[in-house]
């Protein structure tokens, strides 16, 4: 009886050694599984990623070639045009480019980068307008990018605002590097403001100028204080046509031949064009890649030269 016993103990052992063992396999299997598909993850993010940085050599390689064919920038031109995604090794890439120039560059508010800032304002706060927000909202930006702590009356906002706030921080006194920093600005944080005008603004490390090939319904009448809505839709069926007539259109070539249209077509005595011109140095890749498992969101900012040679001056994954 007591062999018997033994025995009985001895085949329990064993039984509960085996169960172990097959848990501690099972769990090993596991872990050797994971870490597989996190290994095929990684390598797939980072081809994929290889695949955007390869976007950038295109585009920039066609502004390049556009540059040499021409001096203006149009959304006719072949680097303005939509492209289907395009197959690679595992999945496809797609990618588009924008003109930034077509955007108000909200850097061009700042009094230490541009002298005739005060010109920028007063088109600042006619876009505001335009998208039926309150231009005093363009005060507040002026104190975030100027030196001095003097608040711009009446909607600026300095330090004695912002250090007072629940989760107080310092105003910038400096340009901005990106056009989200106006969440931070007095105003812009409430309801739907930022998301109301963020599609039309920009960040840029220099003063820029609005091209009037590019920019939006919205842009064209705040541009200048003698252009109307109805000139608004004149201007873009005579730059991008008027696709029921099979019109292409006729791109503004210089800022002379959006003048002499002003004033013959629209009848504009002595329209203004400072701050205006027809072509672009700045523009934003947005790139698409998806290889397996791995996606990545790629947003570019190209530079162009007046020779054409393009240079990426910054980059941002997932959001721009």
């Amino acid at each position: 009886m007591t062999m018997i016993k033994q025995q009985g103990v001895a085949l329990i052992t064993a039984l509960m050694i085996v169960a172990i063992a097959v848990i501690l396999a099972s769990s090993l299997l596991g872990d050797l599984y994971l870490d597989r598909q996190r290994t095929y993850n990684i390598i797939n993010t980072e081809q994929a990623y290889l695949y955007a940085l390869g976007a950038e050599v295109i585009a920039k390689s066609g502004l390049k070639l556009d540059r040499q064919n021409n001096s203006f920038d149009s959304l006719n031109e072949i680097w303005a045009q939509p492209t289907p995604p395009y197959p690679v090794e595992g999945g496809h890439i797609a990618a588009a480019l924008e003109d930034l120039q077509g955007r108000f560059n909200l850097n061009n508010l700042s009094s230490s980068l541009n002298n005739n800032h005060q010109q920028d304002l007063e088109r600042f706060k006619r876009l505001l307008a335009t998208l039926k927000l309150e231009p005093q909202l363009a005060d507040a930006v002026v104190d975030w990018l100027d030196e001095d702590l003097t608040t711009t009356i009446p909607g600026g906002a300095e330090d004695d605002y912002y250090m007072s706030l629940l989760k107080p921080y310092r105003t910038a006194n400096h340009i901005m590097t990106s056009k989200s920093e106006l969440r931070s600005i007095k105003g812009f944080g409430e309801d739907d403001v930022y998301e109301t005008i963020e599609p039309f603004v920009c960040a840029l490390p220099e003063v820029t100028t609005i091209n009037i090939n590019t920019a939006s319904p919205e842009m064209l009448q705040s541009v200048s204080n003698d252009i109307t809505a109805s000139d608004v839709e004149a201007i873009i069926t005579e730059r991008d046509g008027d696709p029921e007539k099979e019109d292409d259109g006729s791109s503004f070539e210089d800022i002379n031949k959006f003048k002499e249209f002003m004033q013959n077509s629209l009848k504009k005595k002595n329209p203004a064009t400072d701050g205006m011109a027809t072509s672009t140095n700045y523009f934003l890749l947005s790139s698409f890649v998806e290889t397996g498992r791995g996606k990545i969101w790629l947003y570019s900012i190209i530079q162009r030269d007046d020779k054409g040679a393009g240079t990426v001056i910054s980059r941002s994954q997932g959001a721009w």
